[in-house]
């Protein structure tokens, strides 16, 4: 019998099984890549509004010009890989071990970066400095980064631990999420499709990136996350629907070449300056479900994607996003107490900064991530904590 290619073998898909209640799913290894590739994007993007220098501009304009979207990639990503967690079995039903599972998840690493950048913020203070990049890092926007509301609409800018706005937003749409999938199916399923065509109905009538409120209480954040959410849930129903990927799934090469054509196509748009509010629109709600989607069913394409340190970085994603601006603030607060100066004009200092985001991340991951689900006792089956790890 011929040996297959390693391009056959990681496009294989293992028959879906029950276990314990639950239908058990292998791990899409090449969401986890695609995740850690969107994180150091959304680091290009901060990097260069922080330092304002765009270090190897020629490969990294996309992100250097629109990166901001990569959050919106995450909301579609998270809303495919949350739906194929939860929506099976009786997991739906599980309301509170959902909730619980979702905590364990993001709250204890967001708790230690909160912890951490407030720390730092006050003792720029006590220097007599000004507050490092975001300025409302008082008591009551630190109660309300404890309660994952600091980008729920109650908030008066970003605070704190800025990007952790994204894990606001997608905590309060989880919940709603998790609430609609407790009931019986066919509603939950009229609620998704209800919520989807709202929130999209306001992003095209708002614009995907707006700084006011919906309804002139609800952050147009949040709406902007259910949007994205909400798509991802629908794109793992049409994903069912084709077959998971199983034997006789039919070709995968023209899902290599419209994963490729679409990841081209994302990039020119990125990077083009040419941007839109119908830009995007077609970018969010169109060409990265549709790039989720390809990946997935491709061969050669997702074979690239799940080699190991892809993977290891893919692990390591939440840690990358959320550890990155404390890194900042860090070697900015050394520059204050000693005086000197960064690098940050010199060729090297990029890689430099992304090696360290890397190597802290790495010991975040082990060290906080992973024994946090454990000691929060993550009661799920082994297939909803593998499909939920790769949600951000």
């Amino acid at each position: 019998m011929r040996r297959r290619s390693f391009v056959e073998r990681a496009a294989a898909n293992p028959i879906a099984i029950r276990r314990g209640g639950y239908v058990k799913h292998h791990r899409y290894h090449e969401l986890d890549a695609l995740r850690a590739i969107a994180a150091l994007g959304v680091i290009c993007w901060h990097y260069v509004h922080t330092y304002h220098i765009a270090p190897f501009g020629a490969v990294l304009a996309p992100f250097y010009g629109r990166g901001m979207l990569m959050v919106d990639f995450f909301f579609v990503l998270s809303g495919f890989v949350l739906a194929r967690a939860f929506m099976t079995g009786d997991r739906a039903q599980r309301f509170a071990a959902n909730v619980r599972a979702r905590i364990a998840r993001i709250y204890p690493l967001h708790l230690l970066m909160l912890c951490a950048v407030a720390a730092m913020q006050w003792r720029l203070s006590a220097l007599g400095q000004a507050p490092f990049v975001y300025a409302y890092n008082d008591g009551y926007h630190f109660v309300l980064n404890l309660l994952l509301l600091n980008s729920s609409g109650l908030q008066q800018g970003f605070s704190f631990n800025a990007p952790s706005w994204s894990i606001s937003t997608e905590f309060l749409v989880n919940l709603l999420f998790l609430a609609v999938i407790a009931a019986p199916r066919n509603i939950a399923r009229g609620l998704i499709w209800l919520l989807l065509a709202a929130a999209l109905a306001t992003m095209a009538a708002r614009g995907v990136i707006n700084s006011s409120k919906a309804l002139g209480w609800i952050d147009n954040d949040v709406v902007r996350t259910a949007a994205g959410f909400f798509f991802g849930v629908v794109l793992h129903w049409a994903h069912r629907a084709l077959g998971e990927n199983g034997p006789g799934s039919g070709a995968r090469w023209p899902w290599d070449l419209l994963a490729v054509a679409l990841m081209a196509g994302v990039c020119w748009y990125l990077a083009s300056g040419q941007w839109s509010n119908l830009g995007d629109m077609l970018t969010c709600y169109l060409a990265f479900p549709a790039l989720i989607l390809a990946v997935v069913r491709s061969a050669a394409v997702r074979a690239a994607l799940r080699l190991g340190p892809m993977v290891r970085l893919g692990e390591m994603s939440y840690s990358i996003y959320l550890t990155h601006f404390p890194l900042m603030l860090a070697l900015h607060l050394w520059t204050a107490q000693t005086g000197a100066t960064l690098p940050v004009a010199e060729r090297w200092f990029f890689p430099a900064f992304i090696a360290l985001v890397l190597a802290v991340s790495l010991l975040t991951y082990r060290l906080i991530e992973e024994p946090a689900k454990r000691l929060l006792g993550d009661k799920r089956s082994g297939a909803a904590r593998s499909a939920a790890a790769t949600a951000k």
